[in-house]
């Protein structure tokens, strides 16, 4: 499988590489790296990652090291940034008066993807590429908003009641859905403002607890700035085959997420999935990140800018009640009224009608912001967040203490 991908940056790496390269991020784009190097017959030199847990060890037999050994003879190296964070990346270059480095997006065109072993299969390595390619374009084009992704909340209802969910449903004492005439109102004026989204998924809770799902999904396919429509669910709930017409669509798969035994209509969920001819994917989930707590954190400013600049949904766009937030845990801390509120760290959509405006602040809020003030009461979602099982259940819904 050979990967390739339009608008990437043209560089002359036989000249620019000539002498070799360092290579910031050790995850899985950093494997696919080491192989497109190797295909292209460029020195690596070391790798550079933020986890401390992989400095000063061997990442594929290469030496890693820290931003901050950055020096000496390493500096005359160029830096190829191999990470979805890249503009956090950046940030930290630029504070060490570091700036030869580069994007990463000519480096995995044309990559030859047969003999690569990462953690991805083949069809998830293009997809991550592509997001990530997407990524860098986005952030390059400043005349045209491009985004990632819109996380759009249709309830806060669940038919599982997790403890340790990472959007927070397991605080909820009386759910409710969303308002369908405020969210047919912001996804007008959201999906007018944005040039392009690659990805919008449907979520809750689990999105089908609301009755009118199938009226949001036609809805969003009445739109063409987007590419992918991902319904996400926990496999408990099965659609009525009078829906399933809905759901037949190009754009539309279904992630499903199987926790084991509570998951216990996955099998009749992919037969008609299967039977419809609707895509889908089940993922096996056994582990999740420790990311749910609700409490004060003191930290200084630059570990809460590091903090959100190596989270892995600090660009994860939510739609909740009428109001966009950058990240989910933003969002429903804040809904839950268990967080101060930060004017800046939302929009409210619903009290604009300027579609020049909302884009200016979308774009504001997405390329701009270098840490949320919700941020101090997370206990972060990057590597060196602990793991613990997932969908362990609670029977009631936890408590948390409320701002007055």
């Amino acid at each position: 499988m050979i990967y390739k991908y339009n608008n990437v940056s043209q560089i002359d790496f036989n000249n620019e590489f000539k002498n070799g390269v360092i290579v910031f991020g050790t995850g899985n784009l950093g494997i696919l790296a080491i192989e497109s190097l190797k295909q292209k017959k460029i020195k690596i030199i070391c790798f550079v990652d933020n986890n401390k847990k992989n400095q000063n060890k061997k990442f594929k037999n290469y030496d890693v090291v820290s931003p901050e050994k950055l020096n000496g003879s390493n500096y005359k190296y160029p830096i190829l940034i191999c990470s979805l964070n890249f503009r956090f990346f950046k940030r930290q270059l630029e504070a060490l008066n570091i700036k030869n480095y580069y994007d990463s997006d000519f480096l995995f065109n044309e990559l030859d993807l047969s003999n690569v072993e990462t953690e991805w299969t083949k069809d998830l390595c293009k997809i991550r590429l592509d997001l990530y390619n997407y990524a860098v374009l986005s952030a390059r084009e400043k005349n045209k908003l491009r985004l990632n992704s819109l996380d759009l909340v249709l309830t806060e209802k669940c038919s599982l009641k997790c403890k340790d969910c990472s959007n927070l449903m397991q605080y909820y004492e009386k759910p409710i859905d969303e308002d369908f005439d405020m969210l047919m109102k912001s996804i007008d004026k959201f999906m007018n403002s944005v040039d392009f989204l690659q990805e919008i998924r449907i979520i809750g809770g689990e999105p089908f607890m609301y009755k009118r799902i199938d009226e949001v999904i036609q809805k969003i396919l009445s739109y063409t700035n987007y590419k992918n429509l991902v319904i996400y669910t926990n496999g408990t709930i099965v659609p009525k085959q009078e829906k399933a017409k809905s759901f037949q669509n190009d754009k539309i798969i279904f992630k499903i997420s199987n926790y084991g035994e509570i998951c216990r209509k996955i099998p009749q969920l992919e037969k008609f999935l299967s039977f419809n001819n609707i895509k889908f994917i089940t993922e096996d989930v056994t582990r999740w990140q420790d990311c749910a707590r609700i409490e004060k954190f003191e930290r200084d400013l630059n570990l809460t800018k590091e903090i959100f600049g190596n989270c892995c949904v600090n660009e994860t766009l939510t739609l909740l009640h009428g109001k966009l937030y950058l990240c989910p845990y933003s969002a429903h801390a804040e809904n839950l009224n268990a967080i101060p509120k930060t004017s800046s760290d939302s929009i409210n959509l619903i009290e604009l009608n300027d579609s020049v405006q909302i884009k200016k602040k979308i774009r504001s809020l997405v390329f701009e912001k270098e840490y949320l003030g919700a941020c101090n009461w997370c206990n972060g979602r990057d590597y060196n967040v602990a793991n613990v099982p997932a969908a362990l259940q609670t029977k009631k819904p936890l408590e948390y203490k409320k701002i007055i």
